[in-house]
């Protein structure tokens, strides 16, 4: 099968064995094989690629590397002719691959999809779409993002001190868990909880307001190790972007956080009004604080408005 492969030599698990695994892929794949040293070459590449009329397109790295590759494609293929992606798991978080992609890596997913390309699995998914209706920037592909409390939590977990000592899956982790525990001190408590001013308008016309002490919305059916904290009525996992928001000052938190670290959500939770989940094709979010989209940090710019949308369906590899 023909294809090309984007390496991120940056990503955590590459920084191990990366070097190991280009040699090997360069032999197979020749001028297939691209290693781009900055944002600005990945989309020159992706674009060439659109040019070349390539339709696989692999993709070595973690979550963040996935988002940026999504991006570039979005803006260089036609919306009727976009690849397929296959998906590597080598990065700090793999999110994404661990729901669509490989669960092998390196030379063993690679020599997977160039002897069995033609016959692997297909699925077909939107990824959320991130725009800035007001600040000129160009849409963003992703498929984790969070606001208030969450985007606070990455920034404590991408600091020098926490990764040094502990892989990204565990310094989230770790994070959280400590972010939980400062609220048994009364000047950290009140920071935590009181959150952040967030407005959600949903395509019903409905809206959430006032402070939220946590946002998160994903394109993603399933997380790691059976965590789900989304639920609808129905509970069918399709299609629309999955959202939950905790309120400021939420009660029952550390309950309802057990719940859902087990992928539960049970009735009381449901009817708490400190707990709002639900699945929409677009909402709008206005908030003056940063937030993440697939563990990268971002500003909602100057009125702090985005549209959180279904962005354009792809096909993904996986085994």
């Amino acid at each position: 099968m023909r294809f090309a492969l984007i390496h991120n030599p940056r990503s955590r698990r590459n920084r191990r064995d990366g070097r190991t695994f280009a040699r090997q892929a360069r032999r197979l794949l020749g001028d297939a094989f691209l290693v781009p040293s900055s944002h600005d070459q990945m989309s020159a590449m992706v674009a060439d690629l659109a040019r070349r009329d390539v339709h696989v397109i692999a993709i070595n790295g973690g979550d963040g590397t996935v988002s940026d590759v999504m991006t570039a494609i979005a803006h260089a293929y036609r919306p009727d002719a976009l690849p397929e992606l296959a998906i590597f798991p080598s990065g700090n978080t793999n999110l994404i691959a661990q729901d669509l992609g490989f669960s092998r890596r390196g030379i063993d997913a690679l020599l997977q999809l160039y002897r069995q390309g033609e016959t692997l699995p297909r699925t077909r998914r939107r990824p959320l779409q991130v725009t800035w209706p007001n600040a000129g920037s160009a849409p963003r592909l992703g498929m984790f993002q969070g606001s208030t409390g969450y985007a606070r939590a990455i920034a404590i977990a991408h600091s020098p001190h926490v990764l040094r000592y502990a892989p990204h899956n565990l310094a989230v982790g770790v994070t959280l868990i400590g972010a939980f525990g400062s609220l048994l001190w009364k000047r950290q408590r009140e920071t935590w909880l009181r959150g952040d001013a967030l407005t959600i308008e949903l395509e019903d016309g409905s809206t959430i307001g006032g402070n939220s002490f946590l946002f998160l919305s994903t394109a993603l059916q399933k997380l790691n190790l059976g965590i789900w904290p989304f639920w609808n009525t129905g509970a069918a996992r399709s299609d629309g972007v999955h959202f939950l928001n905790v309120a400021d000052h939420p009660r029952r938190l550390i309950r309802a956080t057990l719940a859902l670290l087990r992928g539960r959500a049970p009735e009381w939770l449901r009817e708490a009004p400190d707990y709002a989940s639900g699945r929409a094709g677009r909402m709008i979010l206005t908030c003056a604080s940063d937030f993440v989209i697939d563990g990268e940090r971002f500003s909602p710019g100057g009125d702090g408005r985005i549209v959180l949308s279904e962005g354009p369906e792809f096909g993904f590899i996986h085994d």
